[in-house]
């Protein structure tokens, strides 16, 4: 019995097996694809089936070698294992401590300095050490002073409005459908006569 079982190939490295198959392709357009007999397949699957189980073996085998390390320490040296592995979680929720003071500790110096600032922006100026912290806090700080009173001058330098009120074309209208229902509550506001004259006194 013969499968086209393609899928189930050895892996051939791209290169090799692109340059084979153009070399094919160009000496016989017409050739067909290779068929492969049931012992072959079973081959082909026993190879597969035998590196899966060597990769799991060496898994095994390593966690094997861990707990044989254990096994073989004295009382002694598996309180010092087991002490050193203590001492180093506690270094690290030291650290994580130290870091969410820090975090709030900047935090505040932002509020006081009328800067809001986003947790991700917080984590980018927080340091480890209080000193460096500090002083990025400080730098973002006249930063955020500067751009903000950049945008205020920017604002300030900005004209005024010249016409306030009714607009010109309200003033020379002659006939009040002319006008938008907001230039037509402005004018009754603003010019009452006028408003009157447009509507014919009403």
């Amino acid at each position: 019995m013969k499968l086209d079982l393609k899928y189930f190939a050895e892996d051939v490295s791209d290169a090799e097996e692109t340059s084979a198959q153009v070399e094919a392709v160009e000496e016989q357009p017409a050739k067909e694809e290779k068929m492969y007999t049931q012992s072959e397949v079973n081959e082909i699957m026993r190879k597969r089936m035998d590196r899966a189980m060597r990769e799991q073996q060496e898994k095994i085998d390593a966690a094997k070698s861990e707990a044989t390390k254990m096994a073989k320490m004295n009382t002694e040296q598996k309180r010092n294992y087991e002490l050193e592995k203590a001492n180093k979680r506690a270094q690290d929720a030291e650290a994580r401590l130290a870091r969410l003071e820090m975090q709030t500790v900047a935090r505040k110096m932002f509020d006081e300095s009328g800067v809001t600032i986003t947790d991700e922006e917080l984590a980018l100026v927080v340091t480890d050490d209080a000193e460096t912290t500090k002083s990025n806090v400080e730098m973002l700080t006249e930063f955020a002073k500067k751009v903000r009173e950049k945008a205020v001058n920017e604002v300030m330098a900005g004209s005024t409005p010249k016409n306030v009120g009714i607009s010109k074309s309200a003033k020379s209208v002659s006939n009040i459908d002319e006008l938008s229902m907001r230039e037509i509550a402005q004018l009754k506001k603003d010019d009452p006569e006028q408003f009157k004259v447009l509507t014919g006194g009403k």
